[in-house]
């Protein structure tokens, strides 16, 4: 019996759950990325030493591997990457036309501005000394963010006038760009949702958390999402006429939308499906596997649509972060914390004793998170609280 070979670009901590969910299809797992040392290179079959950003390099091993499929996951940095390769061997993949505008905040402004989409107003530079042009009636607060990268990265919001601090703000996206080059946006006042989903011929099939965050850094989600209807399809009918519009009918997505009575403006959108257990989350609330989806799709296999389900397992996310940088000295392990919360059914943590954490100022810098089962948005709480004892984190701060 064939055993179809499938390259998943990515093995940190970020990608353990698709290839977990791949190995437990029976398909043969390659992992690819350019850090010897990642976790998850110790479950795949075998690995590549290589960026998920080389396109040619890539290929290169995929040609040599035979593979029938290639996907990536929470990384918006591969899903070019996972286009360029799939259109070279002719897998099943989103367009690279498609992929380097959705990884790409200018491409995707440029885009929804050309296709009349509702955007904030935007200005995009790749020179601090550009904030002198920058258009008058771009009017703080302002977001200054990186173009190219994801997870809150480098992220920073300006309230008042202040050419010192639009400085600052642009120095310090322009640090985590790839290609050094800045979006700077309007500020837009509504609620920030997060979902993922999956498209089949144009129709969306998506779900919304109800979302927590600190300033811009996301700290858990959870279902069911609490939001009006009406809202609701609003947001899925603004994401499925993006998706249409872009050319994209079939495969994953991830998408963060700002919503209030007066518009649904769609903040990035991803061909992958998003980080921190939001797919885990859906699983278990709906009995919908959006990871399975992803991997059949990308290798080819039929893919069922998903059936509305009643809403019965609420539950939750909460991602794990320290204030400050510096060196464990304790933390609980994953058992630990399971026996102390019993509503967990997973958790995954990305340190150990003895290693060096960075303070929790992106998502990209999170300590892990857990999953569990929770009745009401009070009881939520009431287990984050329970969650942030039991890690029992204990740091040596540096200097």
């Amino acid at each position: 019996m064939k055993q179809y070979k499938l390259i998943i670009l990515g093995a940190s901590n970020a990608q353990l759950p698709i290839i977990h969910k791949a190995l437990e299809l029976g398909y043969y797992v390659i992992t690819v990325d350019n850090v010897p040392d990642n976790i998850g290179h110790q479950f795949s079959h075998e690995f590549v030493n290589c960026s998920t950003a080389d396109h040619e390099g890539v290929l290169k091993f995929a040609q040599i591997l035979k593979i029938n499929g290639i996907v990536t996951f929470a990384s918006d940095i591969a899903t070019t990457t996972v286009a360029f390769v799939a259109k070279a061997l002719n897998l099943t993949g989103c367009s690279l036309d498609v992929a380097k505008i959705l990884s790409n905040k200018a491409n995707f402004r440029s885009f929804q501005q050309a296709h009349n989409l509702s955007h904030p107003g935007f200005f995009i530079s790749k020179k601090a000394s550009d904030i002198d042009c920058i258009p008058p009636q771009l009017t703080p607060p302002l977001i200054f963010k990186p173009i190219d990268t994801s997870g809150s990265r480098g992220i920073t919001k300006v309230e008042a006038l202040d050419l010192n601090h639009y400085r600052y703000a642009f120095c310090h996206a322009q640090q985590y760009s790839r290609s050094k080059t800045v979006s700077i946006e309007q500020f837009i006042i509504g609620t920030d949702v997060s979902g993922d989903g999956f498209l089949i011929d144009g129709i969306l099939h998506a779900f919304i958390t109800q979302k927590y965050q600190d300033n811009f850094i996301p700290t858990g989600h959870s279902f069911p999402d609490h939001m009006n209807p009406a809202y609701k399809q609003r947001i899925f009918d603004a994401i499925e006429s993006a998706c249409h519009a872009v050319g994209y009918l079939n495969g994953p997505i991830d998408f963060d939308v700002n919503i209030s009575d007066a518009h649904v403006i769609i903040i990035e959108m991803s061909p992958r499906l998003g980080g921190n257990g939001i797919p885990e989350l859906i699983r278990y609330h709906t009995g919908i596997d959006l990871i399975a989806m992803t991997i059949e799709y990308a290798l080819n296999k039929p893919i069922k649509k998903p059936t509305s389900l009643p809403v019965t397992r609420p539950c939750g996310s909460y991602v794990f972060g320290s204030e400050q940088a510096g060196k464990i000295d304790y933390i609980a392990s994953s058992q630990e914390i399971f026996q102390k919360i019993p509503e967990l059914f997973s958790c995954q943590l990305n340190y150990v004793v003895g290693d060096a954490i960075p303070a929790f100022e992106h998502s990209g810098n999170s300590l892990g998170y857990a999953l569990f089962a929770c009745s009401s948005e009070d009881n939520y709480v009431q287990i984050v609280q329970r969650l942030q004892s039991a890690l029992q984190l204990r740091i040596t701060t540096q200097p």
